[in-house]
């Protein structure tokens, strides 16, 4: 397909009028050169007529003068004067005596800058005018002759004139020459059109052509004939052949374009099916990453992150945000293992799981609820999983890394190895306080007949009486054991939790007093009642002031601190904080297990244990958070409404 780069534009002088103007300009400067060489012999011819009619006239006022020239009279001269003035266009004319005296001069018409011509024998040299200097009469002839009378010379005659008839003739030839000039320039200027038209028609009808070619348009070209043999049918017949060359040339490349569209018709169709497909595809598995549980994250070589799925910034949560350019060893502390991880995949070309274990204060989420971290001493643990992510030939790209929170999991592990413990000690405890309710149940039964067979004023009937009350609250005591190990008979109700720690206070208060341990309540902000089981609530209250005295022995300050708080209008918080010793923390995950104590001499390894199974019966959580050294804090967490039947 011919396409215009740029138009030609067509020249303002074709070589049609070049050619006529050279023509033109030749066939002046050949007639012009004529005419001034044919036009300066005439002019020649008249000024040397002119110059030759002076000299006879000044040889005649010569020879009129010789009588004149002893004569006194100054007018003696005018009638001599008067005929030459008549014969020629005078000047001046001047007779002066052998010595160059001025005897007379007439001047009718003087000259400006007049210089006083010298004269002798043989007169004064004359310059030719040239055929500018005749024209319009501006020539002034100078001529001299001796007057001599016999053999001696006694004075002379010095004219000045003009000819206005070489003047006339000379214009006449000129008029003549320029008529005769335009008749020839005219004719040949007719004969150069003819012979040049002969010579540019064909090129014109080239330059038509061969400017069609140029715009793409070889349908309109017609090809021109060739005429002669000659440079310009040579011409002609060569662009011919090229135009018929160009035509097949353009047909072939008219099917090749059609092809080659449709081709490229038929390549974009497939280039949009598969963009489609691939953006279809692309936009499924990005479905698919955000809809993971799991988090993504896909790196480059260098270790800075391209992408990360909401599950990433989810199990990251507390620690750096993985957004793209940050880099995977600043996503947790001391994250250079993880690098270190990730440059060994791409290097490898195998994948390979690290687990970290890292402080973060920020508890993780698990389905609604936070899960508090406390358990594990404030660390999470996170497990990834590296991948290479090579293209074509096994080059690599750099890696995707899933990560998943695990921290829920191991607390998960750890509360199921107490509850496993916590059943095993509701089971013993079960079994050992059946046995022993027989035994103190006839303990009570014989203990009433014999208090039923005892008068009244037999002293030992106060004995008998402290025997059988101390063994009914054994029983009741048991009674609350078996509820611990068969929490279904449990005894809900609603309760004022200031109530409860009020009594659960009046039971430590001996003991409180006797370690000099200052104590600040504050529960304004706690609802007034509150569903559980009042009683075991009692016995975990206890339990927290005793071992916060315990925790405080030998310490300068002692203090206990509870506070009351409610969280989203349906829990309530009871946060019991001391001043003692603190828990260290490789004890803190085993601190409510079944048997475990830190009191060797004194501890049971119960208390906690209980404690920890009485709320998780009422649906809460007792966690607990310490620093070695500045005291602990337990955390008891209950449902205002009580704990749901399933739960109970």
């Amino acid at each position: 397909m011919w396409r215009v780069m740029q138009k030609i534009p067509m020249p303002t002088f074709t070589l049609r009028r070049k050619l006529i103007i050279l023509l033109s300009a030749i066939t002046c400067l050949i007639l012009l050169g004529q005419t001034l060489f044919w036009l300066s012999s005439e002019v020649t011819d008249l000024d040397a007529h002119a110059a030759a009619h002076g000299t006879i006239v000044a040889q005649g006022v010569a020879n009129s003068c010789a009588v004149l020239m002893e004569g006194a009279d100054p007018h003696r001269f005018d009638s001599l004067l008067d005929r030459v003035g008549r014969t020629v266009d005078l000047v001046e004319l001047t007779i002066t005596d052998r010595f160059g005296a001025v005897l007379t001069r007439r001047r009718p018409n003087p000259l400006p800058n007049f210089v006083q011509p010298q004269f002798d024998v043989f007169g004064t040299p004359r310059e030719t005018p040239g055929l500018l200097g005749l024209l319009g009469n501006k020539i002034v002839y100078s001529v001299s002759s001796p007057v001599v009378r016999g053999t001696v010379v006694i004075g002379f005659v010095g004219m000045r004139y003009r000819s206005s008839e070489i003047a006339d003739k000379a214009t006449r030839l000129i008029t003549i020459a320029l008529a005769m000039g335009l008749f020839w320039l005219l004719l040949g200027g007719l004969l150069g059109s003819i012979y040049v038209r002969r010579i540019t028609q064909p090129l014109a009808v080239l330059t038509e052509a061969a400017q069609a070619v140029t715009a793409g348009r070889l349908a309109d070209v017609v090809i021109p004939e060739q005429r002669s043999n000659d440079e310009v049918g040579v011409l002609e017949a060569s662009f011919g052949h090229l135009v018929t060359a160009l035509r097949a040339e353009q047909a072939e490349n008219a099917k090749l374009l059609d092809t080659q569209q449709h081709l490229n018709a038929r390549l974009r169709q497939r280039v949009e099916d598969v963009t489609g497909d691939l953006r279809e595809t692309a936009s499924y598995l990005q479905a698919v990453i955000r809809a993971m549980e799991e988090g993504v994250i896909t790196c480059d070589l260098n270790g800075e992150i391209v992408e990360a799925n909401l599950g990433a910034v989810r199990h990251l949560n507390g620690f750096t945000r993985p957004t793209p350019g940050v880099h995977v060893a600043d996503l947790v502390t001391d994250g250079a293992v993880l690098q270190d991880a990730v440059d060994e995949v791409v290097r490898n070309g195998r994948s390979k799981s690290l687990e970290l274990v890292r402080a973060c204060a920020t508890p993780i989420e698990s389905g609604h609820a936070a899960v508090d971290t406390a358990a594990l001493d404030g660390r999470r643990t996170l497990l990834f999983r590296a991948s290479p992510i090579q293209g074509a030939n096994k080059r690599p790209m750099g890696a995707v890394l899933m990560v998943t929170d695990e921290t829920h999991a191991r607390l998960v592990e750890v509360r199921m190895r107490r509850h496993d413990r916590l059943i095993s000690l509701g089971t013993i405890a079960a079994g050992l306080a059946h046995e022993l309710g027989n035994y103190m149940h006839a303990i009570n039964g014989f203990s009433t007949l014999l208090l039923r067979d005892t008068a009244g004023d037999d002293p030992r009937r106060s004995d008998l009486q402290s025997i059988r009350d101390e063994n009914q609250r054994a029983i009741a005591l048991l009674e609350r054991f078996l509820q611990f190990a068969r929490p279904g008979h449990m005894r809900f109700g609603a309760e004022s939790l200031a109530s409860l720690v009020g009594e659960a206070v009046a039971m430590c208060a001996f003991r409180l007093r006797k370690e000099d341990v200052a104590l600040d309540v504050d529960l304004t902000a706690v609802p007034p009642e509150v569903r559980c089981d009042g009683g075991l609530l009692v016995q975990v209250f206890i339990n927290l002031l005793l071992n916060a005295t315990d925790a405080m022995a030998g310490r300068p300050e002692r203090h206990i601190r509870i506070l009351g708080t409610t969280s989203d209008g349906n829990r309530v918080t009871l946060r019991f904080s001391d001043t003692g010793t603190g828990i260290a923390a490789e004890h803190i995950e085993r601190i409510f297990d079944p048997f475990f104590t830190t009191k060797i001499a004194t501890g049971t390894g119960l208390g906690l244990s209980i404690a920890h199974k009485i709320v998780e019966v009422h649906g809460g959580t007792l966690t607990v958070q310490s620093t070695p050294g500045s005291g602990t804090t337990f955390i008891i967490e209950l449902p205002i409404a009580g704990p749901r039947e399933e739960a109970a």
